[in-house]
């Protein structure tokens, strides 16, 4: 951008050389002198604004694809895991007991799955499925 800088003083030095007697004129070439100074100005002011989002930009690049690969494992991961059966890294901290007693087992008259509910969830011997969300009536006596 400094080519245009050096482009405008030159047409500046120009201007003065040509000595112009009119004043009118004179003062005419000295306002577009003007501007085009400014003009240079403003784009050299916006190509370094530029260049700074760009570098920016790479740095939040660069910050992204760490956190991605810190948190999304690539595909020699997944193929480590595809070579196991899944019950080996089946959490059994995290592992419900549906025979408990505070759970109801209904088959969803809509989406026929097995469900498994908390009797807390059941109102008027109603619940909701949690797969398609049909309502699921439940004998009173259970």
């Amino acid at each position: 951008m400094h080519d245009i800088r050096l482009k405008v003083s030159y047409v500046k030095g120009l201007a003065e050389g040509l000595e112009i007697q009119d004043s009118k004129l004179k003062k005419v070439f000295s306002e577009i002198i003007d501007v085009l100074d400014e003009m240079a100005e403003a784009i050299e002011d916006l190509d370094m604004a530029i260049d700074e989002t760009q570098e920016y930009v790479e740095s939040i690049d660069e910050d992204l694809g760490e956190l991605e690969d810190d948190f999304y494992c690539d595909e020699e991961d997944d193929e480590e895991y595809d070579e196991y059966d899944d019950d080996e890294y089946y959490d059994d901290e995290y592992e419900y007991d549906f025979d408990d007693e505070d759970f109801l087992e209904a088959d969803c008259p809509k989406c026929h799955e097995t469900v498994y509910i908390d009797k807390d969830f059941v109102v008027d011997g109603k619940a909701e499925c949690p797969n398609c969300k049909t309502e699921i009536e439940f004998d009173e006596s259970e």
